[in-house]
């Protein structure tokens, strides 16, 4: 009889259901059943589990004392064991926003507008994209920001969990197994959508990976970050309260929220707004998407405004070089009054006559080729003729 047999022969003796377990679990290992011996190392966690008891504090003592200095990770943003949320709506580049923070945390580098105090150990969790799309991706950012392996040393790790069937609360134990010895100081899980498991509608269903995002938070110290999307239509019409698809329960279960919302006329610009439960409020600004030989990554825009778009947006207007083509080919190489011109150009722009104005202000004023127009004046005469300059890098 060998030494499992024998410690199997002796906790038959009790009535202890952990020891009961531990044979249920000998036999499923035995007989290969992988599915039935994870649902016994549940059960068997289950009986081992500790509750710590409840102790409640004078406040009288915390009147006669100071309280610790809180350890942000980011300036005036979240702590360590916080938890922030990321979200924005679909393609708005959220993903790319994480990394560069997680990035900019590793490095002890500035984020944006935020101070980072110093360089933390971050655990990223990718479950979206394959790892050499990521690869790629960290790649360029990492150029954009002038970021050297030196920079990040060992403090950054990053998991390709895309296919591993990391999902639910085991997901999360495996991923705390596996990165024990590197003891992170923030955890980014990318997207919440990917880790949580049931329907995202459903208060009751959230509420598990949540409460295990506390769990993991208290048992590493970590700070716990994710990116979730946005509902369908158009959240800048929402108040940041009420961001993030699914049920309304995640928006009373962060320490901070950043939301990335389209900006009104910039397509590669963003409004950045942050809800706060710790520390006060901040201004919303703006970040544009710089996208260099070098690599892409956000830029702050401090001479863009804050203009977030909403259902109520009116489109931004095609660029007055748009225009440029139909304006040559009526012109050709001749000269033509500026009258019948407008009246051609009219007609086969269908722009009003301010915007035809604009243009003709912009062609003459800085256009490539620009346009020239000059006055015939005389007695009883005054004509306005156009023509096409030269290119600018031909004068």
């Amino acid at each position: 009889m060998n030494g499992i047999d024998e410690f199997l022969e002796q906790i038959k003796q009790t009535d202890d259901p952990a020891e009961a377990l531990v044979i249920d679990l000998y036999q499923a290992l035995k007989s290969a059943d992988r599915p039935g011996a994870k649902k016994i190392i549940a059960k068997i966690q289950g009986c081992l589990t500790y509750e710590e008891p409840l102790r409640f504090i004078k406040a009288s003592d915390w009147l006669i004392s100071k309280p610790p200095e809180p350890d942000q990770i980011i300036k005036d943003i979240i702590d360590i064991a916080d938890k922030l949320a990321i979200i924005g709506s679909s393609k708005l580049r959220k993903s790319f926003f994480l990394l560069q923070l997680c990035i900019s945390i590793a490095a002890g580098m500035t984020f944006l507008s935020w101070d980072i105090p110093f360089p933390r150990r971050v655990a990223y969790i990718q479950l979206e994209i394959k790892g050499h799309h990521f690869h790629r991706r960290l790649k360029n950012i990492c150029q954009a920001m002038n970021i050297l392996p030196d920079d990040l040393e060992d403090r950054l790790l990053i998991l390709n969990g895309r296919g591993l069937n990391i999902t639910g609360p085991e997901g999360i134990d495996r991923i705390l197994s596996a990165m024990e010895t590197f003891c992170p100081e923030v955890i980014a899980f990318d997207p919440l959508y990917k880790i949580a498991q049931g329907v995202e509608n459903a208060a009751e269903d959230v509420k598990v990976i949540l409460n295990h995002f506390d769990q993991l938070a208290e048992q590493t110290g970590a700070a716990i970050i994710y990116v979730h999307h946005d509902a369908k239509g158009a959240p800048g019409d929402r108040d940041i309260r009420d961001r993030g698809a699914g049920s309304n329960v995640i928006g009373r279960d962060y320490d901070a929220c950043i939301a990335l919302t389209a900006h009104a006329q910039n397509t590669e610009a963003a409004v950045i707004d942050v809800l706060l439960r710790n520390y006060p409020p901040q201004e919303s600004f703006a970040v544009e998407w710089s996208n260099e030989d070098s690599g892409y990554c956000f830029r702050l825009a401090d001479d863009i405004l804050p203009e977030k778009k909403t259902s109520k947006t009116k489109p931004a207007p095609p660029a007055l070089s748009t225009y440029l083509p139909i304006a040559e080919s009526i012109l050709g190489n001749d000269e033509m009054e500026v009258g019948p011109f407008k009246m051609a150009f009219k007609k086969q722009t269908a722009l009003s006559d301010n915007r035809i104005r604009d243009f003709l202000s912009w062609a003459t004023a800085g256009g490539n080729p620009h346009f020239l127009i000059r006055d015939e004046r005389g007695r009883g005469i005054h004509k306005k003729w156009i023509i096409i300059g030269k290119p600018l890098n031909e004068e």
